[in-house]
């Protein structure tokens, strides 16, 4: 139980768009499950845009990122957060790394995500280079008993374009990008795409072939479960 007020932290700015898009679904979970209406009933969000030099559509990782990662999450804790998540899949390499209080909880994106698809069959695991060739989503998925498969090196190509095309704001071209992508598999053999690269998502809504395939929406994801953590602490705090 937290000693606090609940307040949702999210961390933002790799990228900008994703952070917007966790925060959108925020709001959006809150009215669907929780029936937020008058404003009031909405959670209480910060969250922190701030973008790390050298961090491109590769999601490379670096001294850097990892300092700066760890200074975003102190400083939403020092504005009251104490139920945070990173709106970057690739980042939760350093997830163990990142100190918090004892009464903040930092959520598992990536865990959350492969739990969504606990069980399931014929998944297309779409990721960032960096994720993928790290191997991020492996354990989680398998512990889930997941069965999926990457992507080939012409679709992390797409991929990595459709990722910079988000980065660029150029939504049209991230959702042409995704579509190429969906046109190169066959829905016999992928039943489930996995969102595993927070900008995806936006591409992914921007794609008008996206009903072709199931999707696991790693911000909804995140969303979802950063807003039910609320609502649960929140509920706690009242008795």
């Amino acid at each position: 139980m937290l000693n606090q007020p609940p307040k949702i932290g999210i961390v933002s700015g790799i990228g900008p768009l994703a952070g917007a898009d966790v925060l959108t679904k925020v709001i959006k979970n809150a009215a669907k499950y929780f029936n937020a209406v008058e404003d009031y009933e909405y959670p209480d969000v910060v969250l922190i845009n701030h973008g790390i030099k050298g961090v491109d559509s590769s999601a490379k990782l670096s001294d850097v990122f990892e300092e700066e990662l760890i200074t975003m999450v102190s400083q939403l804790e020092s504005q009251g957060a104490n139920i945070i998540g990173i709106a970057c899949n690739t980042a939760h390499l350093y997830l163990d790394k990142i100190p918090i209080k004892p009464n903040t909880k930092l959520l598992n994106l990536i865990d959350l995500v492969a739990k969504c698809a606990s069980g399931t069959n014929n998944n297309l695991l779409l990721t960032s280079r960096t994720t993928k060739e790290k191997g991020l989503y492996s354990k989680y998925l398998s512990k889930y008993g997941c069965s999926y498969s990457g992507t080939n090196f012409t679709q992390q190509q797409l991929v990595d374009q459709a990722i910079a095309a988000i980065m660029a704001h150029d939504l049209e071209k991230a959702g042409k990008l995704v579509a190429n992508i969906f046109d190169s598999v066959k829905p016999s053999e992928v039943s489930t795409i996995i969102a595993g690269c927070t900008e995806l998502p936006i591409a992914i809504d921007n794609c008008l072939s996206k009903k072709r395939f199931k999707v696991i929406d790693s911000n909804d994801v995140l969303a979802r479960n950063l807003v039910e953590e609320y609502y649960r602490s929140k509920l706690q705090a009242d008795y």
